[in-house]
């Protein structure tokens, strides 16, 4: 009799103690994940900070740059301008030599015509023998006064001739010297164009240049402001899952309590309540059992109906964590239901994700995170628990997304941006 009481009693604190040291090994294990939550947040930070610094750099560069194609825009306006106010005195510079050579053809003419008309008033003289013999007017004077008359109408008639001639002289090289002045200015001018067009190709192809560096920097601008998104995000879910992991710590230490007062109380009663200890402590080992098997023993619910268009597979270069599950035409509200019992880990709008709702399950101590994306909108809060089939949302076509559908992700642990715990949904959900 006393052996089978010293078993019973045996029996009633291995049973008793049990839930205790899962406990303690459960709550071990919460606060790690928290630690590590913690640390991870705190890499995310440091590399946040870094990406912010060189966002901060980048924009400097591209406000830099935006500055110098602003200046080399209003310098080719100028040179622009300048190339129109050259063009237009080449065009005025060709038309007065224009009208310049139209003059020295007109003078040229008329010397031409008086060089003739003076030979032939030479010639005709010489062969009528009415050439003038200066001896014989000066010789047949019949005073001194007629002498100084007949010398003085000679040279007038000599220097008449002369003048003449040398006026014509004098015209027709002036008029060459202005014609070659302006060839001379429409030749510079011309060279001035040439050498504005040529600058004008030059700093067009800064221009370009500069466009292309800009466009390379906007370009790495919008990634690091994607990473730094992304970066956020992930210390956002990192934030939520450490709360959420709290949250389930201080259940976990509630539960040891309990269980530690009524282990307490059934230590104190041995003897003849021992049979009753025994029934009470093999009911809730049942209970729990019957919890373990209400997790479905590791099989998701399938969080939408629907055809699956896109697997866990590579697409367009990049994996896709994940399957999508279409609206395929269907016009009434598709709901989104909860693949698991769980926590909700975040429930958020992301940029490339739209409406999303992050999930924790503890499905026979393994943790398993689902994430929901593109909803139309979203039924649940971030830290609310959700059963198994719950309402979290409508399927949608928010964020990054080209068409009604699904994104159902699975990850065997904890969710994060470079998707190291991904596993295809496939082999977890069911009907």
């Amino acid at each position: 009799m006393y052996r089978k009481l010293t078993a019973m009693l045996l029996m009633v604190t291995a049973l008793t103690l049990y839930p205790l040291i899962a406990a303690a090994n459960s709550g071990q294990e919460l606060e790690e994940k928290i630690n590590e939550y913690k640390e991870k947040r705190s890499d995310i930070e440091q590399q946040t900070e870094q990406t912010e610094q060189q966002l901060e750099e980048v924009e400097k560069e591209i406000a830099g740059i935006d500055t110098e194609i602003s200046e080399l825009d209003e310098y080719m306006m100028r040179t622009k301008e300048d190339i129109g106010v050259k063009q237009d005195k080449i065009t005025d510079t060709e038309l007065s030599i224009e009208a310049l050579k139209e003059s020295i053809a007109e003078l040229e003419d008329r010397i031409a015509k008086r060089e003739e008309l003076l030979n032939e008033r030479a010639r005709s003289m010489y062969q009528n023998g009415t050439v003038v013999n200066y001896l014989e007017v000066i010789l047949g004077a019949q005073s001194f006064g007629d002498l100084i008359e007949r010398v003085r109408a000679l040279n007038t008639i000599a220097q008449q001739d002369r003048t003449i001639l040398e006026q014509h002289i004098d015209d027709k090289q002036t008029l060459e010297a202005k014609q070659q002045l302006l060839n001379d200015e429409l030749q510079s001018l011309e060279d001035q164009v040439t050498e504005l067009e040529r600058l004008h190709q030059e700093l067009e192809l800064q221009r370009q240049e500069k466009n292309s560096l800009l466009e390379s920097l906007v370009e790495l601008q919008g990634s690091l402001a994607d990473q730094v998104m992304t970066l956020e995000e992930e210390k956002a879910v990192l934030a939520a899952q450490e709360l959420a992991a709290q949250k389930e710590l201080a259940a976990t230490k509630k539960a040891s309590e309990t269980q530690e007062t009524l282990s307490s109380r059934s230590n104190n009663s041995t003897g003849s309540g021992s049979s009753d200890s025994t029934d009470k402590n093999t009911s809730a080992s049942g209970n729990q059992g019957n919890v373990s098997t209400n997790d479905t023993g590791g099989t998701l619910l399938r969080p939408a109906t629907g055809r699956i268009t896109t697997g866990f597979e590579m697409r367009w270069g990049q994996m896709h964590y994940g399957i999508d599950i279409g609206k395929n035409g269907r016009t009434e509200d598709v709901p989104v239901v909860a693949a698991e019992a769980g926590t909700v880990v975040r429930s958020y709008y992301s940029t490339s994700y739209g409406n999303t709702v992050l999930i924790r399950h503890n499905i026979n101590g393994q943790t398993i995170t689902t994430l929901y994306a593109h909803l139309e909108n979203r039924a649940v809060s971030t830290g609310e628990t959700v059963s198994r089939g719950q309402f979290l949302g409508n399927m949608g076509n928010t964020g990054r997304s080209f068409g009604p559908h699904l994104h159902f992700e699975v990850h065997k642990g904890d969710w994060n941006a470079s998707k190291s715990n991904a596993v295809d949904p496939l082999k977890y959900i069911g009907g």
